[in-house]
């Protein structure tokens, strides 16, 4: 399993962006994204985290729905870090 941490600061609120990252929930499952979860990091800014259930699939789709969403949604990534996961806990 991989996870990507993506920074994204946007316009408008926090409740516009909920939506429009479930907008594009579809599209990141179908590139292999098996979950996300999204953190307010500031009054116009989150952080996702997305597992996903390969490396490979990150490297093959990971900049074109980053892209897609910055573009369609008016949000821009900041900041970003990925890497195996070693551990999970309930």
């Amino acid at each position: 399993m991989f996870a990507t941490f993506t920074d994204w600061e946007f316009d408008g609120d926090v409740e516009a962006a909920k939506e429009n990252a479930q907008k594009f929930w579809p599209d990141m499952k179908a590139a292999g994204a098996t979950d996300m979860r999204a953190t307010v990091t500031g009054p116009n800014s989150i952080r996702t985290m997305t597992l996903w259930s390969s490396k490979e699939d990150v490297e093959a789709n990971l900049d074109k729905i980053r892209a897609a969403a910055g573009s369609a949604v008016g949000m821009s990534v900041t900041g970003a870090m990925q890497g195996d996961v070693v551990l999970m806990m309930d």
